[in-house]
């Protein structure tokens, strides 16, 4: 009913719209164009209020219908759905926001990721940066190298272009011309210079254009890979000239390693200044060819003393003893300095025996035999031929080597001396009491000594002899007796073994002392065991009984004498080689035996 009321109203001013509408075009109003069309305006707005005015009307009407306007709640039917959006836009809205804070965790992981990288990148450029410093480095310190070597060196790409020349090769290339590829300086096809990718040769022959005669040069070629390609080929050539230089160079060191190996020899092998300094000498002089040699050691009136001389040449031997303040070799000893000197122009200061030297030609070197704390002397050298670096390292290491020696002999002297002067107040003991044998075993000892030397036994034997020949009557000291009556003469030698065979001496020193009262012939043994009578103890037998007749009431008052009452008995009580021996000392003038008895 009230949708055909609504359709009448409307049919009704649509009515009145076109009957306006018609009446405006009607002749009879006689209405102007512009009136007619007002006419029809009118009658447009009045439609449009019209309709818009029910359209109003109309939805405030249906407003009231399902909402109330007092409290203005939807509708039951209506209400639910709402709220059901309400809660589904709600839910969207909180997954919306747990999205949200989802993607600002990954932004915050991004953010620290994002640092971390930074962080890399920046350690990583600092290692690049380190790395191509390296490089840098590495390629001048090739550079360098390369340039520093005799052989021609030189490096090319894949394809034989030439990247680097060192100035070995760049010495034996034509002024003005330019070399780009292996083609330029080589014999070589492109075949061949493929083969060069294919792999390393250890041993290659060269064919250069521009050497003398086309002569092929040995050398080397060497691939260098990057991510597994060729991608440069490292060249080295050397010439015979070279190879010679290197096998004489290695000779040159091989002679020097001998002759520092000789003179270590020495050294171990002796136990005297006078014997190892000679010994060393020698072999440094004739080794080396050398016009003479010396070496001086510092005496107590302030005096490099000669202690050893050598050399095919005594011309230019300076006198025996040379002031340490007013010499080059003094100035080498006082400043611990190597002085070298091959021409005129090297002399420090007015020194007129050098300057002679030098103007006949020789060359001096003077070498400080020294260690960190001390000087022990110096080591002369005059050469006809110039010093360089080479021979001089190799006298320096020898110093060295004759440094440590001396060290070595001026303690084991100093030991020694202390060894011997402790022995010596120990048997003074047993010689204290008697007019007759006061000092009979230093004397014996000397004696001992002197026969022992003329053998030419070592040293360390001559030492040995020497302590025997002091220890011999040590056993008198248990005794009480003073003389060599016949029931002491054996008892007093076994008791000096037994009493000093726990000292850590030889066999050779104890059985020396058991049996220095024994016969030659072996007459007076009572050991079963013994077949002959010791050599050391040969020795002391006749030192002993040279000394007894010497100074006990026998009254023989010449070595002369003494030695003749002990000739008749050659061969029975004493050894007739060794009596020629003692003869032949007695014989010298002023000899050492003769010195112990003024």
């Amino acid at each position: 009913m009230e949708r055909k009321e609504n359709i009448m109203i409307l049919s009704l001013l649509y009515g009145l719209v076109v009957l306006s509408t018609s009446l405006a075009q009607l002749e009879f109003f006689d209405l102007s164009y512009n009136t007619r069309g007002l006419f029809v305006l009118v009658g447009i707005i009045v439609l449009g209020a019209s309709g818009m005015t029910y359209a109003i009307k109309r939805e405030i009407i249906h407003f009231n219908k399902n909402v109330g306007i007092k409290n203005m709640l939807f509708k039951d039917k209506n209400r639910q759905t709402v709220q059901m959006r309400f809660e589904n836009l709600r839910n969207e809205q909180e997954e919306k926001m747990l999205q949200i804070t989802d993607q600002k965790e990954d932004l915050l992981k991004l953010e620290v990721q994002l640092k971390n990288i930074q962080k890399i990148s920046g350690s990583l450029e600092a290692e690049v940066k380190s790395l191509n410093e390296k490089k840098e480095y590495s390629i001048h310190y090739f550079d360098a190298l390369a340039n520093l070597l005799p052989q021609r060196i030189w490096i090319t790409d894949a394809h034989g272009q030439i990247l680097f020349i060192n100035r070995a090769f760049k010495s034996n290339v034509s002024k003005g011309k330019k070399i780009n590829n292996l083609m330029d300086f080589l014999e070589i096809s492109e075949n061949q210079m493929d083969i060069f990718n294919k792999r390393n040769f250890g041993s290659i022959l060269y064919r250069f254009k521009e050497d003398s005669g086309n002569v092929a040069l040995e050398g080397k070629a060497i691939r260098i890979f990057e991510n597994e390609t060729v991608k440069y080929i490292l060249y080295t050539s050397k010439s015979t000239d070279f190879e010679k230089k290197m096998n004489q160079n290695y000779l040159r060191k091989s002679r020097d390693l001998h002759v520092i190996n000789e003179i270590g020899k020495i050294i171990i092998g002796r136990s005297t200044i006078s014997g190892t300094l000679q010994e060393a000498l020698d072999k440094i002089a004739f080794l080396n060819n050398l016009n003479s040699t010396t070496i001086r050691l510092l005496n107590n009136k302030n005096e490099l003393e000669i202690k050893a001389l050598s050399g095919y040449s005594k011309e230019f031997i300076l006198k025996s003893k040379v002031e340490a303040d007013l010499s080059h070799m003094g100035y080498a000893y006082n400043e611990n300095r190597m002085i070298i000197i091959n021409k005129p122009e090297d002399l420090l200061f007015n020194d007129p025996d050098v300057e002679n030297v030098v103007r006949k030609g020789g060359k001096v070197a003077y070498i400080p035999l020294a260690n960190y704390k001390n000087t022990f002397g110096v080591m002369s050298i005059v050469s006809d031929n110039e010093f360089n670096t080479e021979n001089l390292t190799l006298y320096e290491a020898i110093s060295i080597n004759l440094t440590i020696a001396l060290e070595k002999i001026l303690l084991y002297d100093q030991l020694k001396s202390n060894y011997f002067k402790t022995v010596e107040a120990f048997v003074t003991a047993s010689e204290i009491n008697s007019e007759w044998f006061s000092g009979h075993s230093r004397r014996v000892a000397e004696i001992c000594r002197a026969i022992a030397e003329k053998l030419y036994l070592n040293e360390h034997e001559v030492d040995e002899i020497y302590m025997a020949g002091l220890l011999h009557d040590v056993g008198k000291l248990s005794s009480g007796h003073e003389d060599d009556n016949h029931n002491d003469i054996h008892h007093h030698s076994k008791m000096g073994r037994r009493m000093i065979e726990k000292v850590g001496l030889s066999s050779d020193v104890l059985d020396g002392i058991e049996y220095h009262h024994l016969d030659y012939d072996l007459s007076n043994n009572t050991d079963s065991n013994l077949s002959e009578q010791p050599y050391y103890a040969q020795i002391i037998r006749i030192a002993n009984d040279l000394d007894w007749l010497l100074n006990t009431e026998v009254k023989i008052h010449t070595m002369k004498s003494a030695l003749d009452s002990m000739n008749v008995k050659s061969n029975t009580t004493y050894s007739s080689q060794f009596l020629k021996i003692l003869g032949a000392i007695l014989n010298e003038t002023g000899n050492i035996i003769q010195k112990g008895y003024q």
